[in-house]
């Protein structure tokens, strides 16, 4: 027969298992979301005893989504959801409770005598007293001893240890009663809850100056509860959740007053990353080396089926099992897609003349310009919001930044460095003003007509595809260079929210002007 000993300087303790009176539903299905909700639904067979079944209730479902639905043959009546104390198995965690948990079994033990002597004595434990650590063992001489744990130096068993206390523990429960009253039934459970989540990101490996590799991946954060072998689907989209993370009542021991409570919104995960001030590198060298490092597959394509439903896409990832307290990362899909090499400036309001009254110029002000990879989504699924790294041909890195949600045949841009070396300036000037233009209630207004002019300096040596957006609190009249004017349809007093685009390519070393005007109307004071 195996010996076992057990030193009291380090017991080695293996993972809890439950034993309870209630049933323990399996998960058959898992939806996770971005916002640290998922929805579970879970199926078992339950044991009846005059009609009655017990179930483990969630932890903390959200408001209205835990349900109970029963075979089409027998009916549930009623549910009563109460605390109640449960016999629960966990890890011993002391010598005491090691020894509790070993009762009637074989041992043997080396105690302290006093303080130069120690004593074996091996026979049956058959009582500990954990108040005052007291241990009856009965020899194998035949005689009863009684000794102090804490006098115990090594502890041993001649039979298979047990390593679990049982113990009691309070526990939400549901009283399932049925119409029937048979021995057994299936019963299915759903509901969603907080503590688990998914963070999608993204791999870009540029190939050539039109194609780029385009890989994601997700990281499932399980802080809940264990998942095991169930299907799991990952969710994009911004589903209502209008009850917010408000729990359901029935996980509450006392009265509720839930609509009396004002719900809390749940916002998908946003991640914020700041433009880095340095200018990428034009022309990075690559070690001698390089050439012998072991070949990667850097072009294979995979895809995770998904679905669309309704306003959401759904990628549904297989069985899996999520341990409590785990992270998981899981690959998405790698697909090849196309791209353009493109600049990108936001002009702002500089002037903002319905609020200032005058205009002031900055002449050497500069305006920041991006260059960008404008990227075109022609995979079979959205791009959801997540942070994108990239890196070029020679496998190098050239920026972290966020591709936001784009839909299938979307364009979106990613961002990999500010360009030093293309200037752009804004200035503007008044060139007419109308007083009194127009009358509403008490007030005149004037209609006061700005011209203004992008210039702009490429000192690459390359040309390059300059998107300009041009923002406005005013009614846009003219653009040259065939820029494109567009309303937001929202309003600031009189004056329409509005943006000029162009997209216009820039010769290497040109410099170049565009010019635009608009109507802004002021009160007259």
């Amino acid at each position: 027969m195996k010996k076992l000993t057990v030193l009291v300087c380090c017991m080695i303790l293996i993972s809890a298992s439950t034993v309870q009176a209630q049933t323990e539903l399996k998960a058959q299905q898992i939806n996770v979301f971005k916002n640290g909700t998922y929805y579970v639904l879970k199926e078992g067979d339950v044991s009846l005893k005059k009609g009655i079944a017990k179930i483990a209730l969630p932890t903390n479902p959200l408001l209205g989504t835990f349900w109970l639905t029963s075979l089409k043959d027998i009916k549930i009546d009623n549910v009563v959801f109460r605390t109640d104390t449960i016999k629960k198995q966990r890890p011993a965690r002391s010598l005491d409770e090691f020894i509790s948990a070993n009762l009637n079994k074989a041992i043997k033990i080396t105690y302290k005598v006093d303080e130069k002597t120690t004593k074996e004595l091996s026979g049956t434990l058959q009582l500990f007293v954990p108040e005052t650590s007291l241990i009856k063992l009965k020899g194998n001489d035949g005689r009863l001893y009684f000794i102090s744990a804490n006098e115990i130096k090594e502890f041993s068993l001649d039979d298979k240890s047990n390593d679990l206390m049982t113990v009691d523990s309070l526990m939400r429960l549901g009283e399932v009663e049925f119409n029937k009253k048979p021995d057994e039934t299936r019963l299915r459970m759903v509901y969603m809850q907080t503590g688990i989540q998914w963070m999608p990101s993204y791999f870009i490996k540029i190939i050539d100056d039109k194609e780029l590799q385009i890989e994601m991946k997700a990281l499932v954060e399980n802080y809940s509860e264990s998942i095991e072998d169930a299907d799991l689907t990952l969710t994009v989209g911004n589903p209502q959740f209008y009850w917010g993370k408000m729990t359901d009542p029935i996980t509450l021991g006392y009265l509720s007053n839930i609509f009396e409570q004002k719900p809390t919104a749940i916002n998908n995960t946003r991640y914020q990353y700041q433009n880095y001030n340095a200018y990428a590198a034009q022309d990075i060298s690559v070690a001698d080396g390089f050439a012998s490092i072991p070949a990667f597959e850097e072009s294979s394509t995979y895809t995770t089926e998904g679905e669309k439903t309704n306003d959401l896409y759904m990628y549904s990832i297989g069985k899996v099992s999520l341990l409590k307290n785990t992270k998981t990362s899981f690959e998405i899909f790698a697909q090849k897609v196309t791209y353009k090499d493109v600049y990108e400036v936001n002009v702002s309001d500089v002037v903002n003349y319905i609020t200032n009254r005058y205009i002031a110029n900055d002449p050497e002000a500069r305006v920041d310009v991006f260059h960008s990879l404008r990227l075109t989504n022609k995979t079979s699924n959205p791009f959801t919001t997540a942070p994108a790294f990239v890196l070029n041909e020679k496998q190098q890195p050239l920026a972290q930044d966020i591709i936001k949600y784009t839909s299938v045949g979307g364009d979106v841009s990613v961002q990999l460095s500010k360009a030093g070396d293309v200037v752009v300036k804004n200035q503007e000037e008044e060139i007419k003003k109308m007083e009194n233009f127009k009358k509403v209630g008490r007030n005149y207004y004037n209609k006061v007509t700005i011209k203004g002019t992008i210039s702009i300096s490429n000192q690459q040596k390359k040309t390059i595809d300059l998107r300009i957006k041009k923002s406005l609190t005013a009614e846009v009249l003219e653009a040259s260079d065939n820029g494109k004017s567009k309303k937001s349809g929202k309003y600031y007093s009189l004056n329409p929210y509005s943006d000029i685009s162009w997209e216009i390519p820039i010769k290497e070393n040109e410099k170049k002007t565009v010019t635009y005007q608009y109507d802004v109307l002021v009160i007259n004071n």
